[in-house]
């Protein structure tokens, strides 16, 4: 059984797959990270960002609202229908 349609794309109901599995090296980042942010250091990031946002920074604002209310959904997920209507102005 396919995966795909005629034109290459996946099937509806197919999961995609698994997805790649991450890197031994983006692994060990994370973990380096974690093991070195400590909470305290992740709340004085957090006021920093909310200070620089207050005066105005949009990418401490973006960052901030992206953990706070979450990245927006894109709306069109398919194809845009245009309408285009003639008006004969002879009249």
């Amino acid at each position: 059984m396919t995966d795909r349609g005629p034109d290459g794309k996946f099937v509806k109901g197919n999961s995609g797959g698994p997805g790649r599995p991450p890197r031994q090296r983006e692994e060990r980042y994370y973990e380096i990270t974690m093991q070195t942010c400590t909470f305290n250091d992740w709340k004085d990031i957090v006021k920093k960002a909310i200070a620089d946002a207050k005066r105005g920074d949009t990418s401490a604002r973006k960052w901030l609202s992206d953990y706070l209310v979450g990245v927006p959904e894109q709306p069109l997920s398919g194809g845009v229908e245009i309408l285009v209507r003639y008006v004969d102005e002879t009249d």
